[in-house]
């Protein structure tokens, strides 16, 4: 069980993400998460809000209660906070997942 996304404008691919939940579905770790280097495209810097949305109905829908980023990137650390991840006392870079009957 995971979940593959390929975020595409017109026909220009913009970036990619791929999630998997642990054994229990009780956390979801986000694999890989990056937009298309080089040149600007149409969903620059959108990239990562349309993954995490998409991730966390997903999380909810499989029952997880926490998504985690592998290994965030240190530039990209400013940007999934503004997101509402944050450093658990772990040091995983989480964030809490609403349940779907909240």
């Amino acid at each position: 069980m995971a979940l593959d996304q390929a975020i595409w404008f017109d026909e220009e691919l913009c970036g990619l993400c791929f999630a998997n939940p642990n054994n229990t579905r009780s956390r979801i770790r986000i694999v890989r998460l990056e937009g298309r280097p080089g040149k600007a495209h149409s969903l620059k810097k959108r990239i990562a809000p349309l993954s995490i949305l998409v991730i966390e109905q997903y999380a909810r829908i499989i029952g997880s209660r926490l998504m985690e980023i592998q290994e965030p990137m240190e530039g990209a650390i400013p940007v999934y906070k503004n997101l509402g991840l944050y450093f658990d006392v772990k040091r995983r870079f989480v964030k809490s997942v609403e349940s779907l009957a909240s």
